[in-house]
């Protein structure tokens, strides 16, 4: 069977969000307001649990399920994508489908199509992670211990403790599988970084453009970047409040103490936009002076302690406050445009055959 000349771009968004994760970086250039819009910090934040989404889907693809349809004992054996030396089996695709079968249909949108057409498209998305690896092959890109430790703490900051080794024991899949996996997505992002990031360049003339065609997303409300503690009872908050009156690290105090969401940045909530928060928080918080704390807060949701580590006045950023953040967003524009023919380029390079009949 031919390749298709179709190329998906769905497939190239997907490696964007899982490498943000990773790397930890942010290129959404939009400040929140009174009226609505969002924060680069909240949108990052909404993109990093988008991309932990697209994370847990391959957990499922990687979890061991059973082979269905007509695809019988003597058939899991047989190549299904070819790339040049590189095979992938038909054991090896259901492997990596079977669990993914109810999630695929919702993360792309599908109205219930057809499971075969849900397994062809999937097909597609596997062809082209197989001509990426060849082209790292190729390049002679290799996932160092360092940067797979780095990879696996940023994932695993999304789960307690045991929470990542509690769902291998659920889904009864390997530790060393789900490396795996990773690992073949740290190379997809070494190979998209050194053939398309490193050759594509952003001019002065393109980042003014950018920035007098969107400025208006980034007119923003007054601004506070608070750390926060949370404490379940008066009393505990008191003697929290005493200690850090007292000269102990705020951000300290809040990993030992905190049982709220940011304690393990140090109860870094980030910029809050004035108009987020409850009134009886965002009172004390928009009065407070730079580096002062609260008095203890009650609300509901238990005894809350804050802390001020910045101020930004309502109004609209001027472009060089936005100059690397609007290169790294125009760049990754102009890589998503470049990845069709870059990799049909490839594509043109490897031999490649696809069996589809027989998925």
């Amino acid at each position: 069977m031919s390749l298709p000349r179709e190329i998906k771009k769905p497939y190239l968004f997907r490696w964007f969000k899982i490498i943000r994760v990773l790397r930890g970086n942010c290129f959404i250039p939009r400040e929140k307001t009174d009226t609505g819009r969002t924060s680069c910090a909240t949108e990052c934040n909404g993109m990093k649990k988008a991309a932990m989404t697209t994370v847990s889907l391959l957990i499922f693809v990687l979890c061991f399920a059973g082979c269905s349809g007509k695809n019988g004992a003597g058939m899991e054996g047989r190549p299904v994508i070819s790339v040049d030396d590189h095979v992938l089996t038909v054991s090896e695709f259901n492997e990596y489908f079977e669990p993914l079968k109810m999630s695929y249909a919702k993360q792309e949108g599908e109205d219930g199509g057809s499971l075969r057409e849900a397994r062809a498209r999937f097909l597609l998305e596997l062809i082209e992670e197989m001509i990426i690896l060849r082209r790292a092959e190729e390049l002679g890109l290799q996932v160092s211990s360092a940067e797979m430790q780095q990879a696996l703490e940023n994932l695993e900051a999304d789960y307690d403790d045991q929470g990542l080794e509690d769902m291998f024991m659920r889904q009864a899949i390997s530790m060393e599988t789900w490396k795996e996996r990773v690992r073949r997505q740290l190379l997809v992002g070494k190979v998209l970084s050194q053939d398309l990031g490193e050759a594509i360049f952003v001019t002065p003339e393109e980042i003014r453009q950018y920035y007098d065609e969107h400025h208006e997303a980034w007119d923003r409300g007054e601004q506070v970047r608070v750390r926060h503690i949370l404490l379940s009872s008066q009393k505990q908050a008191n003697e929290v409040l005493k200690k850090i009156k007292d000269g102990e690290d705020f951000a300290v105090v809040a990993r030992q103490y905190s049982s709220a969401p940011e304690a393990r940045t140090g109860g870094d909530m980030g910029y809050v936009v004035r108009g987020q928060l409850p009134e009886r928080l965002e009172v004390p918080i928009f009065s407070l002076e730079l580096n002062r704390v609260s008095p203890v807060i009650k609300t509901p949701y238990g005894y809350h302690i804050f802390k001020v580590l910045d101020k930004r006045p309502a109004g609209k950023p001027e472009l060089n406050d936005r100059i690397e953040e609007i290169r790294q967003y125009v760049k990754k524009e102009k890589i998503e445009r470049a990845y069709g023919p870059w990799l049909a380029k490839l594509r043109s390079r490897y031999k490649i055959t696809v069996n589809k009949e027989i998925i």
